[in-house]
Formats: C-alpha cells, sequence, structure tokens
C-alpha cells in the first residue's frame, strides 16, 4: 500500500530512496541542474547527452550516494503533442511512470511543470502508477512462516515551476489524485469482495464525515416501489439484491446550480441469458467503472466544498444468470414509464443509466445531467483507449467536456448526437423500444447514448454522455478515469454551456 503526500520543499523530496524528475525534453539538463545535487545531475545529463523522448517518454536512470541518494531518475517528457492530447503530456508521465516501480519503496517524484495549470493532470497520471489494491502474498509460502503485514510505503509528489520555485498542492489536486485511485480500487477489486452492496459501504465510508453530504439507498422491491424497472431487472437475479445509492451533496451557502451524477454499476456482467462467450466475461469485473469515477468525483468535489449542489446517482446490480433471470422478449416498464422490449440482455447497464438520469431529471430537477459508463465495446473503435466518448444535447457541454479532458489529461472526443438517426435502431413491434440496435454498423456508442437519453428526452434537460469502456480498465488494470474529468467539467460549468 502506497501513500501519496505532498510536501512543501525540495529539500524533503530529496531524502527519499528513489527521485524521479519528470521534465520536458526541451529544458532537461537545466532542469536536473535545479534539483538534484552535483554529483547526481552530472552523472544524469551525461546519460542524457543523446536521448529522446519519443512520444511515449523516456526514462534515465543513475546510481549515486550523494546527499543519501540510492537512485536518481530523469523522465523526459516529449517536447510537443498533438492538439487531441493533453497540453500536460500526462499519457507520457504516466508511461514513465509505470517503468519506474513508484510504489515499491520510498519514493519522490518532482514535476517540473511549464504551466502551473498542469498540476492536477500530471500528478494524476503519477498517482494511477501506484494502484491501491494487490491480491500478491509476497512470494512467501515457507511452511510455518507467519504472513508479514503489507508495508506501508509513501510516495512524495511536488511541483516546480519553471523558475524552480515549489507550486504549493492545491485542495482539487490532493482530493483529485486521492479520489482517481479511490475509485480505481473499487474496479480493479473482483466482485466477490466488490459487489453492491459492499460498494454501498465503501461509498458511505468514504463520505463519512464530509460536511453536507447525505445518503440514501433503495433496495430490492423499493426499486419497483420507485418505478426504476430496469435497475431491478437487470439485477433481480443476483444472490445480492440491485440497489441504487443516492449521494446528495449541498454547500454551506445557496448553491450556485445543481448537478446531477448518473454512473453505470453492473459489479458484474455475465451477459445475463445472452452470455458472454468465447473469454469474453474475463474482466467483467471493470463494468462498474461508471460508478466508481461518479462516485470518486462526488468524493473529490464535497471535499473541495464547490459551490454547487452536487447529486450522484449509482445504479447497482449484478448481471447474473438464475430462475428469475430477464429475458429476451420480456418487456419492462422503466421509470420514464416507457416500455423496453428486450432483444439483448447483455446490454443491460443502458437500462441501468435509463432509470438513473430519468430519477435524476424528475426527482431532483438538476440544470444538468452527466452519466458516465463502461457502455459499449464500440467505444474502443471509436475513440480508443486514451479518450472517452462523448455524446451531448447541447453544443456547450460537448466543448466543455473536451476541455476538461484536455486540462485534466482525462481525455474525450465528441460522438454524434442525432435523434432522428439513431432512435429508429431501437424500434419494436409491441412496446415504446427494443433496447438493443437492429443495425451494429450504425454509431453504436451514439445509440447507445440515444437510448439513454430517450428516457429524458421530454424534460429538455442539458445532458452529457460519457463513454469510458476503453480508458476506464486498459491492460487489466483500472484507471480511476472520469474523477479528474467530472470534476473539471463541474468547477468550470458555467450557464453558458447549458444553452441550446
Amino acid at each position: 500500500m502506497t501513500q501519496l503526500k505532498f510536501p512543501k520543499s525540495l529539500a524533503a523530496v530529496l531524502k527519499s530512496k528513489h527521485v524521479t524528475l519528470f521534465v520536458a525534453e526541451h529544458h532537461a539538463k537545466a532542469a536536473v541542474k535545479a534539483v538534484f545535487p552535483a554529483e547526481a545531475a552530472k552523472a544524469l545529463n551525461r546519460a542524457l547527452a543523446d536521448a529522446k523522448a519519443g512520444p511515449m517518454g523516456r526514462v534515465v536512470s543513475t546510481h549515486t550516494t550523494e546527499g543519501g541518494l540510492l537512485k536518481a531518475s530523469v523522465a523526459l517528457l516529449p517536447k510537443e503533442v498533438s492538439r487531441h492530447n493533453a497540453p500536460s503530456r500526462s499519457h507520457a508521465i504516466a508511461a514513465c511512470a509505470g517503468q519506474l516501480g513508484l510504489g515499491s519503496g520510498d519514493a519522490a517524484a518532482v514535476l517540473h511543470l511549464e504551466r502551473g495549470e498542469d498540476y492536477l493532470a500530471a500528478a494524476n497520471a503519477i498517482a494511477r502508477s501506484v494502484p491501491e489494491v494487490s491480491y500478491t502474498t509476497g512470494g512467501d509460502k515457507k511452511k510455518g512462516k507467519k504472513k508479514s503485514k503489507p508495508k506501508s510505503d509513501t510516495l512524495l509528489i511536488l511541483a516546480l515551476d519553471r523558475k524552480g520555485m515549489v507550486i504549493p498542492a492545491s485542495s482539487e489536486v490532493e482530493t483529485t489524485t486521492e479520489a482517481t485511485r479511490w475509485a480505481a480500487g473499487l474496479v480493479d477489486t473482483p466482485t466477490a469482495d466488490m459487489d453492491a452492496a459492499k460498494f454501498v459501504a465503501a461509498a458511505k465510508k468514504a463520505v463519512a464525515g464530509v460536511a453536507g453530504v447525505k445518503t440514501q439507498v433503495f433496495v430490492g422491491k423499493q426499486l419497483l416501489e420507485k418505478g426504476l424497472g430496469g435497475i431491478h431487472a437487470v439485477g433481480r437475479t443476483a444472490v445480492v439484491e440491485p440497489r441504487l445509492l443516492i449521494l446528495d451533496y449541498k454547500p454551506s451557502k445557496k448553491a450556485q446550480r445543481t448537478v446531477a451524477f448518473v454512473g453505470k454499476g453492473v459489479v458484474y456482467d455475465t451477459g445475463g441469458l445472452n452470455i458472454k462467450v468465447g473469454g469474453n466475461m474475463a474482466g467483467m469485473k471493470c463494468d462498474m467503472g461508471g460508478a466508481a469515477a461518479v462516485t470518486g468525483a462526488f468524493l473529490a468535489l464535497a471535499k473541495q466544498k464547490v459551490p454547487h449542489r452536487v447529486i450522484c446517482l449509482v445504479p447497482l446490480a449484478e448481471n447474473a444468470i438464475g430462475p428469475n433471470s430477464y429475458r429476451p422478449d420480456d418487456i419492462l416498464t422503466m421509470h420514464s414509464t416507457k416500455t423496453v422490449e428486450i432483444n439483448n440482455t447483455d446490454a443491460e447497464g443502458r437500462l441501468l443509466l435509463a432509470d438513473g438520469v430519468s430519477y435524476a431529471a424528475r426527482v431532483f430537477k438538476p440544470e444538468v445531467v452527466i452519466d458516465a459508463a463502461t457502455l459499449t465495446g464500440a467505444q474502443l473503435v471509436a475513440t480508443g483507449k486514451r479518450h472517452a466518448a462523448v455524446v451531448s444535447n447541447r453544443g456547450g457541454l460537448e466543448a466543455l467536456a473536451v476541455e476538461a479532458g484536455l486540462a485534466s489529461g482525462d481525455l474525450t472526443h465528441p460522438l454524434p448526437f442525432a435523434p432522428e438517426f439513431f432512435q429508429a435502431e431501437f424500434k419494436s413491434e409491441i412496446a415504446d423500444m427494443k433496447n438493443s440496435v437492429k443495425d451494429r454498423a450504425n454509431a453504436q456508442s451514439s445509440c447507445a447514448g440515444q437510448f439513454v437519453y430517450s428516457h429524458m428526452a421530454d424534460t429538455d434537460l442539458p445532458w452529457l454522455h460519457v463513454d469510458l469502456a476503453g480508458p476506464a480498465f486498459p491492460n487489466r488494470r483500472a484507471t480511476g478515469f472520469g474523477v479528474a474529468l467530472l470534476g473539471e467539467l463541474v468547477r468550470g460549468l458555467s450557464p453558458k454551456h447549458l444553452k441550446k
């Protein structure tokens, strides 16, 4: 277990056993001299003489005994990035940090930033390199030997400006990095240890003592009493009953505006009766990445005491198989009162989200509804493993999502919003709609977002959908993607973003 700390001086950092400097290629040598003691700086600059960062950065290391340092490293970052990439170069920081083993033993990361506003994205990239959850035993299985208590390591993160002056870590930086790692830990935890009930318990524990936060939970048949037929159907056959968690933060003064988050919380997805085959089920503990993202963002924003009311709705269910499974051909009545003919039980996340956004819009009447979900495999085809796909009924909100992605390092790219093209994909002969498209080659990710939106379209509220299937769980480890993005969105939100 690695703890993150943000010291206030370079002297505190240089006491660490392993110090890494993250720096742009074109001013690396000057930065090395400003940070490291003379012996280490000389050795590093010799190693840097012919080094080139490349598009994903490059690590150069040396060992020295001066000042007690055991290992000193420089992570060279690209000189330039493309216009669809974050100016912070957070992708390269994350790639380099992942090579360095910063979570094993005490270490320090020094960020030499050209722009102070890049601190959050850069620090968050480093935080992702030291995940909280591990089930490894340490490798010592000798008979009769007691298992040692896991060692707690410390990773210090410090930022310097172009002149070498310390940039203080803001509340946004500290709470976001903490919440990102916490959210990633939820996703990394196997479902046996993170079912719907345990997710609620973890969320309640995290917000306990945070001023202005109240919680509410509807479980099992209570969902039907509230008209949440989609959530109930998906999870009704699981051993642990489905539920809707509601977290509600109100600032001490009158809220400037009200924002509602909704996060897909399928704690495990077997595919239901349309069961996933061919090895496609492994890794489906990640299908609550949206739930983790919105809950983590809520936690960070509440701790930051944002001036807005933030409501977080987390529909939680295990899409299990059993005698009471919902079936293809079943017709569900949703919270919106619309009826849905099931033609694919593996298109279950949109049922949770549809109930969630409808409940958020009609009960709380916020000024904007933002949902986040590991919703479609097609998202990876459309925007890849680094950019979440966003769909919105407001151009300003879409533009803000792109800006927030560039600022936070949680990158996004817009997909079409065109109900007149996509709603017909869900045509049913017997109900208001089906839950899965008839043509999988017709903008699947946009269509999935359209299905969700159709359950709140009559409210005409501003809506943003974030499909983060790829960025949330690349390479079989969670990233906590979305926490920083949603935080940046809420902090930057203004009336102009909500206009038609």
